[in-house]
């Protein structure tokens, strides 16, 4: 509440504020940076929204996405820099942050913090949650747009309220949003989980194609090539939802999914139930993420990757 409470009163004091997301921004960055920035405009505050990374559809429909500059933040003089997940330029993908005083809102607990000002609430299911309470500490006045940013970052990242991270103020924060924003969680439901283009579809059933299971059927494991996307015109694309498939599986405790950048260049993702801690397997990978939900970097042949992080992940299904 300490930390809160600080924020605000830094934002407060501050005439031109900058806002960006993680690379790779997701509904849940995206949302809740997105509802910031138009907090902050109601405040009156000169603010400025910065990404690296495109989002992919359907995000960028999301309310006021239009208002982001994709480039750099440095040499543009901000009074503060807030990062939305994003403790350190790795993280951004923004050069010389060391250059504005900065704040770090994130529920990530192995994330790097290398900003000014910290708050990181690891309970928290989404970073919507925390904008959601500084707005309530700001005394914004909850919009539509405010509130089906937050509504979209929290359903989102519970996986539309089906997640093991949904908790009671998961819930209680999305009820009063759609109670004072005048929007309804079927729009925000069906913009998210609702709005795939036939090639998106198409692309899913690629990636199904490479299903495996492993360790007794208890990981299933699947894999994006690049060449899936010749003859398509997707550039990126949301992956949440093809890894939601593969984990409905009956008796499957850890999902794999390996994400092609290079050749033997891979980003994993981990999602996880029950005793498995993803946020373990990510770690002995130099990743990481929550309890359920992870991720990391790996290089090599993609059949030693599974068979290094089937090793770790062995060690958790005894």
């Amino acid at each position: 509440m300490e930390m809160k409470r600080k924020i605000a009163e830094e934002i407060r004091k501050s005439t031109k504020i900058a806002i960006s997301s993680h690379v790779r921004p997701d509904a849940d960055s995206l949302g809740s940076g997105l509802a910031l920035y138009l907090m902050l405009k109601q405040m009156g505050k000169e603010v400025a929204y910065y990404n690296t990374d495109r989002a992919p559809f359907p995000l960028t429909k999301l309310p006021a996405y239009e208002v982001i500059k994709f480039s750099q933040v440095y040499p543009e003089p901000f009074d503060l820099l807030i990062l939305i997940e994003g403790g350190t330029e790795d993280r951004t993908g923004l050069d010389h942050i060391e250059k504005y005083f900065t704040i770090n809102i994130d529920h990530h607990a192995t994330s790097a913090y290398d900003s000014n000002l910290n708050w990181v609430v690891p309970e928290a299911a989404a970073v919507g949650e925390l904008i959601y309470e500084l707005a309530l500490e700001l005394d914004i006045e909850f919009t539509r747009d405010v509130g089906f940013n937050l509504y979209a970052a929290i359903s989102s990242d519970t996986g539309s309220f089906r997640y093991s991270n949904t908790t009671h103020n998961s819930l209680f924060v999305a009820s009063e949003l759609v109670k004072k924003c005048n929007f309804t969680p079927y729009e925000v439901s069906d913009l998210l989980f609702y709005s795939n283009h036939l090639e998106k579809v198409q692309m899913i059933q690629k990636v199904l194609s490479t299903l495996e299971l492993r360790g007794s059927e208890k990981v299933a494991i699947i894999h994006f090539k690049r060449e899936f996307l010749e003859n398509l015109s997707l550039r990126d694309i949301e992956t949440e939802d093809i890894v939601s498939i593969a984990r409905s599986i009956i008796g499957v405790e850890v999902t794999l999914f390996f994400k092609e950048i290079e050749d033997n260049y891979f980003r994993v993702s981990i999602r996880s139930r029950n005793c498995v801690s993803s946020q373990k397997v990510a770690k002995a990978f130099n990743g990481g993420g929550h309890d359920h939900a992870a991720g990391f970097f790996y290089r090599g042949d993609i059949a030693d990757a599974k068979n290094d992080i089937l090793d770790i992940i062995r060690k958790q299904l005894k």
